[in-house]
């Protein structure tokens, strides 16, 4: 390659000073902290940068692309790409790179599958409640009495690289797992002393179904008011995956109802667009606000210091091949 790329990189405090290093052979790169759209746009108005390195939360779409006319690469550590419009980088000639089926490399990176496990248990033994109970000055434990995991019976729907680690630390917590998926041939080589189930069965029988699904046209709203109806009363959902496969306001109102009893999400319809912060009058949050049974946290099941390092690294791997024709 004989001149230099322009980069612009909008989350430079996560690529640590060797990842960045590898990409100064090969391009000119300025890093900017970008938080929002608005910003980006500014800056990239400013220079024809060839290649963008992003992050969730801030939303690369058609307004993007016409003011950046040069790019030609858009580079993302992470698996899910709902925060790029993919169709309109393709009519463009522009090549995202991502993580999106590098199973083998994912295969090492747990994060998401321990943030799963993480917010499960903070669920069902109330910690968040209790902690913040006793910061008010209480040494009570009355208003916290939880639920344990042994024994219960652990859906898991999405036999993936994520399914497969958080059925193991169900299996660890000596509970009954089974198991959904589309893929039949998934279903036949399950670990060892996992059961595979349909999908009425698994939702008829679980005490918890946790999510494990990809977001695509498929599994849009995959939780719907049907699916709600046919689970045991009193379940316990757990979403890791995205935000998208859960229609919020049959969560909301199966909450209510007491058809599920409890839910732990890390992702929120829309919220790979929320670089401005939560909309007002989000009712799942409002609804956390005023209710122990419904605990969420921002999107940061991979946000751990040694899957970000990692990611990161990978990803800036696979561009430098991209643009030296590897």
């Amino acid at each position: 390659m004989a001149e230099k790329l322009d980069v612009l990189h909008i989350e430079p405090l996560r690529y640590n000073a060797e990842t960045r290093a590898a990409l100064l052979p090969y391009c000119a790169v300025d890093y900017l902290d970008v938080n929002t759209q608005g910003e980006l746009l500014l800056a990239i108005r400013k220079k024809p940068y060839e290649a963008l390195f992003v992050k969730l939360g801030v939303s690369i779409d058609r307004s993007v692309f016409e003011a950046a006319p040069e790019l030609q690469f858009i580079v993302t550590p992470t698996t899910g790409l709902d925060h790029i419009d993919l169709e309109e980088a393709e009519k463009r000639g522009i090549q995202v790179i991502s993580l999106k089926g590098e199973v083998d490399f994912l295969r090492d990176i747990k994060s998401t599958a321990e943030h799963t496990w993480a917010i499960l248990l903070a669920l069902l033994r109330k910690i968040p409640a209790a902690c913040s109970d006793v910061c008010e000055g209480h040494w009570r434990r009355e208003p916290f009495l939880g639920t344990e995991l042994n024994g219960k019976t652990l859906g898991i729907i999405g036999y993936g690289r994520l399914g497969t680690i958080v059925a193991g630390y169900g299996q660890a917590f000596h509970m009954r797992v089974i198991v959904n998926d589309t893929d039949e041939d998934k279903l036949a080589h399950l670990a060892p002393g996992l059961e595979p189930s349909n999908l009425d069965y698994l939702l008829r029988e679980s005490d918890i179904i946790s999510l494990h699904i990809p977001s695509d046209s498929r599994n849009y709203h995959f939780l719907n008011q049907d699916k709600a109806d046919r689970m045991k009363k009193g379940v316990v959902l757990i979403n890791t995956a995205r935000g998208e496969v859960v229609d919020g306001q049959v969560l909301l109102q199966a909450l209510e109802k007491g058809q599920i009893a409890a839910a732990a999400i890390d992702v929120i319809e829309g919220d790979s667009s929320w670089d401005q912060g939560i909309p007002e009058e989000q009712a799942l949050v409002e609804y956390a606000r005023r209710h122990d049974n419904l605990l969420i946290t921002p999107h940061i099941g991979g946000y751990a210091l040694e899957s970000i390092e990692g990611t990161r690294a990978f990803v800036v791997d696979k561009f430098l091949n991209a643009i030296n024709g590897i």
